[in-house]
């Protein structure tokens, strides 16, 4: 038989000190956990942009065909949807949409805690990168910006393609913590 003066349990006020301190752990661990997750998320957009334009640019040049770099839409036309699968195939004809005898040579999945918009092409968004038979860009040079789903501008990254086909990134050149893009301008989140 337990003695009554012994007490099981917690009392009101210990539960509510509990209480509080879980609150405010959970609280000051979401901020960081949030950073760490956005942090991981904007590595992997980075490495996977970065296979994705190294795919086309090494298959434009083993293969000897234009090879394209676009997000395809339900026609399997190349779309201004960068949130949706990008794709790379070879494009001999020019066509930027998947057509008979188009050769896909991988698709890649961007993480979905952000954002990708493309830089305009005449009065739109651009919708696809190509490569020449060379390794060169073919037509106009963009870019592309990933944002977080925060629109924390200084969780952004801009890959920027140079005539000669190559990548680059945005850095950050008078480290306020925002990239800056090619006119040195920092990066915006929409």
């Amino acid at each position: 038989m337990i003695p009554s003066h012994i007490q099981r349990g917690f009392t009101l006020l210990e539960l509510m000190i509990v209480v509080a301190v879980v609150a405010v752990i959970t609280a000051s661990v979401s901020g960081t956990w949030k950073a760490l997750i956005e942090r991981h998320t904007r590595y992997a957009v980075q490495s996977t942009l970065s296979q994705a334009f190294a795919s086309a640019r090494s298959s434009a040049v083993t293969v000897n065909e234009i090879t394209t770099v676009c997000p395809l839409d339900e026609n399997q036309n190349c779309s201004q949807n960068w949130d949706l699968p990008i794709t790379v195939f070879l494009d001999p004809m020019n066509a930027r949409a998947l057509t008979v005898g188009t050769e896909v040579i991988r698709v890649f999945d961007v993480p979905d805690n952000g954002f990708l918009t493309a830089s305009n092409s005449g009065q739109s968004e651009r919708r696809y990168f190509q490569y020449n038979a060379n390794g060169t860009a073919r037509g106009t040079l963009g870019n592309l910006i990933w944002c977080p789903i925060s629109h924390n501008p200084s969780g952004a990254i801009q890959l920027r393609m140079n005539f000669g086909g190559r990548i680059t990134w945005a850095r950050d050149s008078d480290e306020d913590g925002v990239k800056e893009n090619s006119q040195g301008q920092p990066l915006v989140c929409p």
